[in-house]
């Protein structure tokens, strides 16, 4: 097997040395380099000839040595040729040399400028690990980033926007979320490609906005929603998929598709306008606690260990004399039940069942943490220990 991967690796070299090869600046870069070597090597012979008694090149290390002295125009003196032919080998390293080294440094400083530009126009890659993807782009962007240092609780995290943005567009959101970790990504970000040069794969969650960047039509939105989460699911299938969707026939197929919660579009309009309603100040009281997006009134903070088995009203009394805040209700993460839930024995039968389960089990929905939610439960109500958070207002 060996033998028959050998003549295609030794393609692929050479295939590459022939493309490097036909860049006239590699063939200057090649040829002054071995030109470099070459006088070092010359040095070192002419100046090891016996009847030079003076000669302060001794060995091969002294004239690599001396080499990298000249050619960096450092120039220490503690090592040079004696001879006449060896300072006119010197003369011309050194002018081999400093050639040299402009084309060397003036390679690096274009390669670093690349590097810049593509990073500025959302062409490059991300090296980020446990990272925040945002793809899309339309009217809630900024409040989304705005918001998140207030919910994740400070401003260590990376983030990275995937989207069809401009280089103008890039910078404008960096000028307003200065001291952000952001980066950009241009692209389609229903593509793999794009969606990899994310790192997607070592991603922590991802947010998929109803994308409207250049005019798109807002009712396309969903289905790219839709294809973007297939896409990721093959791509990363553990990570968290938040998604915005404009109609709510969609929402199903999305959380199907692999995603792990859906915000509908304009989801809390009809609660506001109905508000209005019956108070003129129903909808700045929604507005105050759920869209104030620079400093958020909700909140969830963790349960501490210590109040579980007491009741609600000792965790209300608990948070308000904290910091003056006030529990509204509760999160209690409970897991499904599984199979080996339901069959708990080792004998046969639950053996032949669970052999049964397992030869059809992608045809069940996996087993997941379900989350509940009690509003305002009563004074009386225990914690118990599938309550991890609770809902405050500060």
């Amino acid at each position: 097997m060996s033998n028959s991967k050998s003549p295609g690796f030794f393609k692929n070299i050479a295939f590459f040395i022939k493309n490097k090869w036909a860049e006239p600046g590699n063939r200057i870069f090649f040829f002054l380099f071995v030109g470099v070597v070459l006088f070092g090597i010359l040095m070192f012979f002419i100046e090891s000839i016996p009847a030079n008694e003076e000669r302060q090149i001794n060995n091969i290390f002294d004239s690599i040595w001396w080499l990298f002295v000249t050619i960096t125009t450092v120039g220490y003196g503690d090592i040079v040729p004696t001879s006449s032919l060896g300072k006119i080998v010197g003369i011309l390293t050194v002018f081999a040399g400093v050639t040299f080294f402009s084309v060397f440094s003036g390679s690096i400083a274009s390669f670093l400028v690349e590097v810049r530009i593509k990073e500025r126009r959302g062409l490059g890659e991300v090296n980020f690990k446990d990272h925040i993807l945002i793809l899309g782009w339309n009217n809630n962007l900024e409040k989304i980033i705005s918001s998140l240092p207030v919910f994740l609780g400070s401003r260590n995290f990376n983030l990275v926007l995937v989207n069809d943005g401009t280089e103008e567009d890039y910078d404008e959101i960096k000028s307003k979320f200065l001291g952000y970790n952001i980066r950009f990504i241009h692209g389609d970000f229903t593509k793999e490609n794009v969606l990899r040069r994310a790192n997607i794969e070592d991603c922590r969650s991802v947010v998929i906005l109803a994308d409207t960047y250049g005019q798109r039509l807002l009712d396309e939105a969903d289905e790219r929603t839709l294809y973007t989460v297939l896409t990721i699911k093959a791509v990363n299938p553990e990570i968290k998929i938040f998604a915005e969707v404009i109609k709510s026939d969609k929402a199903k197929n999305i959380l199907r598709a692999g995603a792990d919660n859906v915000i509908l579009n304009g989801e809390f309009n009809p609660i506001i306008i109905s508000g209005a309603l019956s108070s003129p100040a129903m909808p700045d009281f929604i507005r105050a606690l759920i869209a104030n997006y620079e400093e958020p009134k909700i909140r969830m903070a963790e349960i501490p260990r210590q109040f579980i088995g007491k009741t609600f009203k000792e965790l209300f009394a608990f948070f308000r004399e904290k910091n003056r805040s006030m529990v509204v209700g509760l999160l209690a993460t409970e897991k499904e039940l599984t199979i080996d839930d339901l069959l708990s024995s080792d004998n046969a039968i639950d053996a032949f069942i669970r052999a049964k389960f397992s030869e059809v089990a992608d045809e069940f929905e996996k087993s997941e943490e379900k989350h509940n939610v009690k509003i305002n439960p009563d004074d009386g109500y225990v914690i118990r220990e599938e309550d991890s958070f609770a809902f405050v207002i500060y």
